[in-house]
């Protein structure tokens, strides 16, 4: 099985005749999901989710704000974070979720406090598309020892 986590994390640039696939849509709605867990979207974790977007999905700058408020739509729309960890779960290996997780953590970690809604939500996000607790541990000290 080819390695999945690169086909939708290094993605060719997305331009506005191709649309937005459901596997980064999901991952963009559980990020944005952590950024505002606490009622407060901070600019620092704003500029966190642009830089994964834009790092990791290789989304032009003119396309990530564009991205970002369809994102908040759909998980406003949204009643649980099954519909979008179901797509995970669907097309992503360990790895892929594990880097998931990760880049949870880096958007919460943005601000330099992790509030504990912002820590509940990756570790439901975590539960549910199977990522143990000790890896779940593990990528938190991994980013946090990153961001130092």
């Amino acid at each position: 099985m080819k390695n999945l986590f690169s086909k939708f994390f290094k993605k060719d640039e997305i331009t506005d005749d191709q649309p937005i696939d459901k596997v980064v849509s999901a991952c963009i709605s559980l990020m944005i999901e952590v950024s505002i867990a606490d009622q407060f979207i901070e600019e620092s974790e704003i500029e966190s989710l642009k830089k994964t977007l834009s790092e990791k999905f290789n989304i032009e700058q003119s396309e990530i704000s564009s991205l970002i408020a369809k994102g908040k739509e759909t998980q406003e729309e949204s009643t649980s974070l099954y519909e979008f960890t179901r797509i995970i779960n669907d097309d992503f290996s360990f790895e892929e979720k594990y880097d998931l997780i990760k880049s949870m953590w880096q958007i919460a970690f943005a601000d330099g406090n992790i509030d504990k809604y912002e820590e509940y939500v990756i570790r439901k996000v975590s539960d549910l598309i199977y990522i143990s607790h000790e890896d779940f541990i593990k990528a938190k000290i991994e980013v946090k020892n990153e961001s130092i």
